[in-house]
């Protein structure tokens, strides 16, 4: 139940199916700042769904824009039906997005509304969840990402949980349906 099939393994080959998740160095693009982006991953019981993009950057129209789109309005959604009212948007979730460009080739404000959540009791945009590849240590390159896109899903104990295209909404919401409660089925309960 918290272990997807390797149907789409291909997507992404560093980060195999039921292993552990294995760090790479990225960018955060609000800081500029080097850093492995496993190490960002706190110890908070939450699931974390990493969005490698498609080819275009920030703020045009893409398949990682559709997909960012989709986790965040529809009902469908897992961050949608399992966030409680009232909870931050990344209560559950930590969704984080790795673009193929430089820092330096777009705005973290141009990156989609799920991953720039409003948190805390002044709900203050998070910015921390955007990044891009390093110069000289490519993620895609490094972990096999295709160049097409990829959604990994990492379990709170930091192993990979499933490996799906950015255009599989529908096996994403699946996945989280087994092994997640609908906000409003624990209201009513």
């Amino acid at each position: 139940m918290i272990v997807g099939t390797d149907e789409h393994q291909q997507l992404a080959s560093g980060f195999p199916v039921g292993k552990r998740f294995k760090s790479a160095r990225v960018v955060r693009v609000c800081d500029t700042n080097p850093l492995h982006l496993g190490h960002q991953a706190e110890a908070d019981g939450r699931w974390r769904i990493y969005a490698f993009a498609d080819r275009p950057a920030a703020g045009q129209p893409s398949a990682l824009t559709d997909w960012a789109r989709w986790l965040a309005e529809s009902p469908d959604s897992p961050v949608v039906r399992c966030t409680p009212e009232g909870a931050d948007l990344d209560a559950l979730f930590d969704v984080k997005v790795i673009y193929q460009q430089r820092h330096t080739e777009f705005e973290v404000t141009d990156a989609p509304r799920i991953f720039l959540p409003e948190v805390g009791p002044y709900q203050l945009p998070q910015y921390e969840k955007v990044f891009a590849v390093l110069e000289g240590e490519d993620i895609f390159e490094t972990r096999g990402i295709s160049r097409d896109g990829a959604v990994v899903v990492v379990r709170p104990d930091q192993y990979v949980a499933h490996v799906l295209p950015l255009t599989d909404t529908a096996g994403l919401a699946a996945f989280f349906a087994q092994n997640t409660l609908d906000a409003r089925t624990r209201v009513r309960a």
